[in-house]
């Protein structure tokens, strides 16, 4: 067998082999890394409402990009009690503080501040609430007519109007946390009048405008008597 036929043998075995380990290799590749995408800046774009009173508590929401989760905010300096935040909204409390526009700032933990100047105007409101008649009796007709606070929103229905019994406090424990009797939600308007019936159980009552959980006005007391029924052949009045 001469020398050429054996070198052709080795060659097409060396091929073959190749092509076999060629075919094998089932290995996956390693897939490429990606990079996480930057976290998005820190800004604050608006604040709704964008006013509010000087004496007592109401909640905003400040809008904006890149909040982490333990964000404070303050107006002025003064911090606001947070109660909830997400990337692009934080809800909370406004602190008491005189009447002016001031910046609103929002900081991340151990991280950068973003500033919204003149974001927030503190104001000093009316609010009044008028019931009337003054005496009446169980399921007789009542009014209240109130004035409230401006640029208010409606998120959960807003601020509110209660009847209360007077000296109850403000949550009372009925199904609603408040008051049973009657409420109304103001959703943002400034002003109105409701009329309802007076309630069943006699006592002296009150409207109170609820900001959240707190009565932050009271309307003149109203007395509530027990029906009254004439008896009009032997003029004896039963209560």
């Amino acid at each position: 067998m001469s020398n050429r036929f054996f070198a052709r043998a080795i060659t097409a075995g060396v091929l073959a082999l190749t092509a076999m380990n060629l075919g094998c290799d089932k290995s996956p590749s390693a897939p490429t890394p990606t990079a996480a995408p930057p976290p998005a800046p820190l800004t604050v774009t608006a604040v709704s409402p964008a006013s509010g009173p000087t004496n007592f508590a109401s909640e905003i929401r400040v809008a904006g990009t890149g909040f982490l989760s333990g964000a404070t905010l303050t107006l002025d300096g003064v911090a606001a009690r947070v109660t909830g935040v997400t990337s692009t909204a934080i809800t909370a409390m406004t602190p008491v503080h005189a009447a002016g526009t001031v910046d609103v700032v929002v900081t991340n933990p151990g991280g950068p501040s973003g500033t919204l100047t003149g974001g927030y105007a503190f104001e000093v409101v009316s609010i009044s609430l008028t019931a009337s008649p003054n005496f009446v009796t169980s399921g007789g007709q009542l009014t209240v007519n109130w004035v409230g606070l401006s640029g208010r929103g409606c998120s959960g229905g807003g601020d509110w109007i209660a009847i209360y019994k007077v000296g109850d406090p403000d949550i009372t424990g009925a199904s609603n946390g408040h008051s049973d009797l009657w409420f109304t939600h103001v959703c943002g308007a400034t002003s109105g009048t409701s009329t309802l019936s007076a309630p069943s159980q006699p006592g002296q009552y009150e409207f109170r405008f609820m900001v959240g959980d707190t009565a932050v006005a009271r309307s003149n007391p109203v007395m509530v008597n027990a029906c009254v029924f004439v008896n009009p052949m032997r003029r004896i009045t039963w209560k």
